[in-house]
């Protein structure tokens, strides 16, 4: 009779330990339209990204042995003192929604595979009259930039978000 009752506490507060832990490292509070970055923050993005130009993809990786596409992005945000969600599904519900006549420097973009599952992420880097460019962690090349208006870029793209704000503590 105790050695259940001591089991059943137990896997309660294991249960409650486990959600507490998990909301705490996985939500994400939203900030106001207003805490977007500045043009000063999203240089420094860049400067880190850039730095990785031509480092080979890798699935989970985070530094300069290997990449993937949000852990490119998350690398970016952390070397800038930035807080931001580790995995693309993540990464996707980080923001607000924006149309593709208001995309800025900075903007997230997100890209479906053939089943129309949304599995890959950039951030565009470069707006010209004709052309946005973005930089990835390409599977096949490596970190790099592509233009998001031609191509296979073009037919897989799906959404752009304008990420939250938020620093890390």
């Amino acid at each position: 009779m105790y050695k259940r009752f001591f089991i059943l506490i137990s896997l309660f507060f294991l249960c409650q330990g486990c959600r507490l832990f998990r909301s705490s490292l996985h939500t994400f509070h939203e900030t106001n339209e207003s805490a977007h970055f500045n043009k000063k923050e999203i240089d420094q993005l860049f400067k880190k990204g850039f730095s990785y130009l031509g480092v080979p993809y890798r699935l989970g990786g985070t530094d300069s042995n290997g990449l993937d596409c949000s852990g490119l992005l998350f690398t970016m945000y952390e070397s800038s003192f930035f807080q931001i969600p580790r995995t693309t599904s993540q990464q996707l519900e980080f923001g607000l929604p924006v149309s593709i006549d208001q995309i800025q420097l900075g903007d997230w973009v997100f890209f479906s595979n053939q089943l129309g599952m949304i599995n890959h992420v950039g951030i565009v880097s470069s707006i010209k009259k004709d052309s946005i460019l973005f930089l990835h962690a390409s599977t096949s090349m490596g970190v790099r930039e592509d233009e998001l208006m031609r191509g296979y870029w073009y037919n897989s793209f799906v959404k752009v978000i304008r990420p939250f704000k938020q620093i890390k503590f």
